[in-house]
């Protein structure tokens, strides 16, 4: 799950093709998307590579990383030629599946974080290679200051606290989704129906990633009671807010309003505490793995938004991977999915 988790980063490529704007308010939000995107993806890759270290033998020899070739091939070819940047994408969110289908094996997972790492290198290299050149300089600082945090948090973190920094990059995912949708309105305030679907749902379900998110890493971390949040009649107010989101998400598709997009961030926020804050801390695992699909229709929602191949099949991919793991996660733990 980590590495999907990583893969998700792919946020970075949405904060990327906003960077260069005339807008002040556009830049801030997209530059904040590349930075916290950044963290996740290279921190995630770190803490991947950290779990699969210790299954290791001692002594057993390792070639995964000549997997890191076809990433060295896919970020030099949009620049050798800007004609390939389709074709770089493609072959990025290939091996991203591949990633994934390697994790099941223990004998292929060091060699599927790597092609993840290639995917995600190759993604980004083909969003940058059609940038404005003016925004190259700032979009370099950026994913640097980002990876260099999230090199240093992975590495710093103790083996026994790995689990639940994985939830804590998820929320960084759930920032940049939501940011990203926000910022995208800003650039495109009299956009079609479909960039305004995409932007209301993206900011909602990033709203619930990042403090859903926060709160399981919380429990698990043992900053915060396990104990479930029990609020009278939570029911009946996890009803009310998801009537409220209607509302807004109806109010936004008809009016375009700045408004109702910000209200959603809010109101998505406090969804997410309420809604896994109601969970027991033994049940976090399956929290996580809900967190972990969220974020992947986030990154599909960003997709859209953005008219990006990339982040429509990586979402695609992190969704339903996710979806299948918290079933295997429920019949494991004997939990009703649904309840989930």
């Amino acid at each position: 799950m980590s590495v999907t988790n990583a893969i998700s980063g792919s946020t970075a490529i949405g904060g990327l093709m906003l960077l260069g704007s005339d807008s002040a308010a556009v830049n801030f939000l997209a530059g904040s998307a590349v930075v916290v995107s950044s963290v996740n993806i290279v921190g995630g890759f770190v803490v991947s590579q950290r779990m699969l270290d210790l299954f290791k033998k001692p002594g057993q020899p390792e070639h995964s990383h000549m997997l890191l070739a076809p990433g060295v091939l896919l970020v030099a070819a949009p620049f050798a030629d800007p004609a390939l940047i389709p074709a770089t994408g493609v072959v990025s969110s290939l091996l991203c599946i591949g990633s994934i289908g390697a994790l099941a094996n223990m004998k292929t997972a060091s060699g599927g974080a790597y092609m993840g790492m290639s995917g995600v290198a190759g993604g980004m290299a083909a969003t940058i290679a059609a940038m404005p050149p003016a925004a190259l300089p700032a979009a370099g600082a950026l994913m640097a200051i980002g990876g260099g945090g999230g090199a240093v948090l992975g590495k710093q973190v103790s083996p026994m606290a790995l689990p639940q920094t994985v939830a804590a990059f998820h929320s960084l995912v759930g920032l940049a989704a939501m940011i990203t949708s926000i910022g995208s309105h800003i650039l495109h305030p009299n956009a079609g129906s479909m960039h305004l679907s995409a932007s209301i749902l993206g900011d909602f379900i990033g709203g619930v990633t990042l403090t859903g998110s926060l709160v399981a890493f919380g429990k698990l971390n043992g900053s915060m009671s396990t104990t479930p949040l029990n609020l009278p009649g939570k029911n009946y107010l996890n009803a009310g807010m998801l009537a409220a989101q209607l509302g807004l998400g109806a109010s936004f598709l008809a009016t375009g309003g700045l408004t109702e997009l910000v209200a959603t961030a809010a109101l998505s926020s406090a969804m997410g505490v309420h809604l896994v804050g109601s969970v027991g801390g033994g049940d976090m695992p399956c929290c996580i793995t809900v967190l972990n699909s969220y974020s992947g229709w986030a990154l599909v929602a960003e997709g859209f938004l953005l008219n990006s191949i990339v982040l429509t099949i990586v979402g695609s991919l992190i969704g339903f991977s996710g979806a299948i793991l918290t079933k295997i996660m429920c019949d494991a733990m004997n939990r009703d999915i649904f309840n989930v």
